[in-house]
């Protein structure tokens, strides 16, 4: 999962508004979009995230998934790690 930077975007009534991307694997948003309790706790995990990262306050009830469209605006690019960094090194010496 990437949690992308906040950006400008207009909702449906044409009002501005802040959008964050959350980028996941299409495999595993199928696998969302399949089990309604599972997509429930994957968009709690993100919230939290985005609030972690951003030091946001977001009312993690009352969200929508938005019908017939994956995503709201634009797309901006995400850098998503293909291989696992370790938390812990041995270093030299």
């Amino acid at each position: 999962m990437s949690l992308g930077e906040p950006h400008a975007e207009l909702d449906r009534g044409g009002h501005g508004c802040t959008a964050y991307d959350v980028v996941v694997n299409s495999d595993f948003f199928r696998t969302l979009q399949a089990d309604p309790l599972y997509l429930e706790f994957f968009l709690t995990v993100a919230m939290e995230g985005l609030s972690e990262k951003y030091g946001l306050e977001l009312e993690l009830t009352g969200w929508r998934v938005l019908r017939n469209r994956k995503f709201l605006g634009s797309i901006s690019a995400q850098n998503i790690r293909t291989r696992p960094q370790p938390h812990i090194q041995e270093l030299p010496g």
